[in-house]
């Protein structure tokens, strides 16, 4: 049986039904398969600034959309003063406050316990 795609309209030619090597069915070579938001979740996942600065934008729209009074004011200052202070300490950071330590194997000496 072969499966064909949801989408129908992008005028492409269909993948043919002739199995590739393996017995796998037959791809494209192009461009390898890549998720939209990949580089986004990966930066979102490895670096700390990133999620500090999404924080404060965050509060900063909540505070302008949805908050008012002394409560919008108390958040959107805190969302500016996250913001501004999450963008001092990423652009003073050096490459070298990026580097990773090794990591340790299981029953190594050097741990804390």
């Amino acid at each position: 049986m072969t499966q064909w795609s949801r989408r129908r309209d992008n005028g492409s030619p269909a993948v043919p039904p002739v199995p590739g090597p393996l017995g796998l069915p037959a791809v494209r070579t192009g461009k390898p398969a890549r998720r939209r938001g990949a580089r986004l979740a990966r930066t979102l996942r490895t670096s700390w600034w990133p999620r500090f600065f999404l924080a404060g934008v965050l509060a900063l729209i909540v505070a302008v959309t949805l908050l008012s009074g002394a409560a919008a004011t108390w958040v959107g200052i805190s969302g500016a003063a996250i913001i501004f202070l999450t963008a001092a300490r990423a652009l003073s950071m050096t490459p070298g406050d990026y580097q990773r330590e090794p990591p340790v194997p299981p029953g190594a000496s050097g741990g804390p316990y």
